[in-house]
């Protein structure tokens, strides 16, 4: 898959050079492999939304349980 600089390509434009060799010079910079996506980073927000509701379910199981532990040492 071949990414385009955009800044890149403008740039050249502006400069004045021809449109297909804009676009070739902008395809030609190397682009990390790893580089994250809109999609990505929708993903992303995505499970830390679904791990925050994991989170606060075992907070207050843990707050259940210690009410628990606490009214059983009380009353024993």
């Amino acid at each position: 898959m071949s990414y385009i600089v955009s800044e890149l390509y403008d740039a050249l434009l502006a400069a004045g050079a021809p449109d297909d060799k804009a676009k070739a010079a902008a395809a030609a910079v190397p682009i990390p492999e790893q580089l994250a996506t809109r999609a990505d980073v929708a993903d992303v927000k995505a499970n830390l939304a679904g791990l925050d509701k994991r989170v606060a379910r075992l907070e207050w199981s843990a707050y259940a349980a210690l009410a628990l532990l606490g009214k059983l040492a009380f009353f024993s």
